[in-house]
């Protein structure tokens, strides 16, 4: 239900701060980057419990991140003369470098848990064993679409390369649900009301963005114009509205 609620709650700050986030976007960045250093540090700051719960879900569950990655790939498979895609367009490599910062943090928490316990030898599973094989391919990922997401990078690269490099988003995406739906599904299979209720939500996400993914595809096929939609951007040359 959390995860649900983030989606819903990302996606209405997304919309609200569309202004704030074109114009002022290193303000975000910078709130984004202290809530990871606070949450990474949250046991040695003392912080209060409802302070550290709202930290826990903003980066070390991953929820905001992935929320914001969702924002900026189901805006791709939108109709590009509608409201929301118009509103939102414009924004995209915006949000996605607040989601990499976010995901960072993420993954900076769970490398000191898992670590330890893999050079120990003590996974818990099969399951678990795959998901951190899935994550380090993704922190890889992240790094490369994060970097070309900056806008100086990104006017550095002829257009066709910027274009061929951000459609690894499409894998990104993808393995990211797979990755939390890995993670999820032992405690899932144990009973665990929470994790079955996440592992519900990733697998509806990413079943829903390869349907609407393909339907656009095929749209644009037939329109004989197949922009790189999967990309956490829009296109290098494109004007923003």
């Amino acid at each position: 239900m959390f995860l649900v609620l983030t989606f819903v709650a990302v996606l209405a700050a997304c919309v609200i701060l569309r202004g704030p986030i074109r114009h002022f976007p290193v303000v975000f960045y910078v709130l984004a980057a202290v809530a990871v250093v606070m949450q990474l540090a949250s046991s040695a700051l003392g912080l209060p419990k409802s302070v550290d719960l709202v930290l826990l879900l903003l980066v070390k569950r991953c929820y905001v991140a992935m929320a914001l990655f969702a924002v900026v790939m189901f805006v791709g498979v939108l109709p590009r003369d509608g409201r929301a895609s118009g509103w939102l367009r414009p924004i995209r490599a915006q949000i996605s470098i607040v989601a990499c910062i976010l995901c960072a943090g993420h993954i900076c928490g769970y490398v000191a848990s898992f670590v330890p316990r893999v050079l120990a030898g003590a996974l818990a599973g099969p399951f678990v064993a795959a998901g951190l094989a899935v994550a380090a391919v993704l922190t890889v990922l992240l790094v490369v679409l994060g970097v070309t997401s900056v806008q100086r990078v990104k006017r550095a690269m002829s257009p066709n390369r910027w274009r061929r490099v951000q459609r690894f988003a499409y894998v990104f995406f993808a393995l990211a649900c797979v990755h939390a739906l890995l993670m999820l599904v032992p405690s899932a299979l144990g009973g665990g009301e929470a994790a079955a209720e996440g592992a519900l939500a990733y697998g509806v996400l990413l079943v829903a963005y390869v349907a609407l993914r393909g339907g656009r595809a095929l749209a644009d096929r037939r329109q004989g114009d197949a922009p790189a939609e999967g990309q956490l951007l829009d296109e290098p040359n494109r004007q923003m509205a």
